[in-house]
């Protein structure tokens, strides 16, 4: 909001105008913290003769973004071919990197175990693919460890040789990770920078954008399309990213998943509890808002998920004792008390 207003400070209260520079003043510390905490994982990588591929917030933020540090970013995520996983992970140890205590790499995990930079408090995730082998994005070439090197570009990071993703295959991965992140979490703000880092790919690369190479890839991975259908249909009917219409046609065509309804149902929950921070009523909290979601994003007839949503919302899926009296007693209660949180 900082370097929105900068230009106009007469319409910022005058109240406002130390917090907001403070705020952008502290983001770009933070910022160039996490920087200089890549530049170390990069050269780390490159000591063992491993040239990283550059995931996310710290990709995407020098690439695209108007001013780096506009970018929040919680943590880096690197990306290796698995062969070289335990090598780079290695010598980030040597570093002085520590692994999270207590976790364990799981078979078909994407990822290795977390590593802490103790002096500067970044965690770092270093990929071997872009999603676990047991989701449906891993299931086709879209993601595909072949698919990921040819359509990876040499680039630079403050100097430092490494690789980023191609923008069409970026965005895929955009919108992939987000809708995956919103089927598995409850919907709340921290998910709108997906949203963001879509929009300043668009603004700048929408023009050169190699639609037909990506809508290819789309072919054989039908939540992907799904997902990318979804984004891309939401920002453009809220006006805050362009994309032509044939070729949102083209994307609702490689999927079955999304509806004219389904995608109506979305686009009110994305407003109402993404954007908006609220739910409609005290009974439909933000688990509520994550059952309706993972019932449309079910495989099956639109007609079947539209008459499972009301069964779904009263016998919650996930729940074992969702056909239990005391649960629907309890639920209703704490409806009654107004605390309107949590698993009811």
């Amino acid at each position: 909001m900082y370097r929105a207003l900068r230009g106009c400070p007469e319409k910022v209260p005058p109240a406002w105008r130390d917090p907001l520079l403070s705020a952008d003043l502290t983001a770009q510390v933070r910022f160039g913290n996490l920087c200089e905490a890549a530049v170390e994982v990069v050269d780390a990588c490159q000591r063992v003769g491993v040239r990283p591929t550059l995931l996310k917030g710290i990709s995407i933020s020098h690439q695209h973004y108007p001013i780096p540090h506009l970018r929040p970013m919680g943590d880096l995520d690197i990306l290796v071919p698995e062969s070289e996983l335990e090598l780079v992970e290695s010598s980030l140890l040597r570093t002085g990197l520590v692994r999270m205590p207590g976790k364990v790499r799981h078979a078909g995990s994407h990822h290795g175990i977390p590593l802490l930079h103790p002096q500067r408090r970044v965690w770092v995730e270093v990929h071997s693919a872009l999603f676990p082998k047991s989701s449906e994005l891993s299931s086709a070439a879209l993601f595909s460890p072949a698919r990921i090197a040819a359509h990876c570009v040499a680039s630079t990071f403050l100097g430092r040789p490494v690789f980023r993703l191609t923008d069409e295959l970026q965005l895929a991965y955009i919108a992939s990770s987000w809708i995956r992140d919103l089927s598995r979490n409850q919907i709340h703000a921290s998910l709108v920078l997906p949203l963001l880092d879509a929009i300043y790919l668009l603004k700048a690369s929408g023009k050169s954008l190699d639609w037909d190479r990506l809508l290819a890839g789309l072919d054989d991975n039908e939540l992907a399309a799904a997902s990318l259908y979804i984004m891309l249909a939401y920002l453009s009917r809220r006006g805050l990213a362009a994309c032509p219409s044939p070729v949102l046609s083209r994307i609702a065509s490689r999927q079955r998943i999304i509806g004219a309804w389904e995608r109506i149902i979305i686009d009110l929950l994305l407003d109402t509890y993404l954007i908006r921070g609220r739910p409609f009523a005290r009974f439909f909290n933000n688990w509520t808002a994550l059952i309706v979601l993972n019932t449309l994003l079910a495989r099956g007839s639109h007609l079947r998920k539209l008459f499972a949503l009301p069964w779904n919302i009263v016998f919650p899926p996930s729940l074992p004792n969702r056909y239990s009296v005391r649960f629907h007693a309890e639920r209703i209660a704490r409806i009654l008390r107004g605390t309107g949180r949590g698993r009811h």
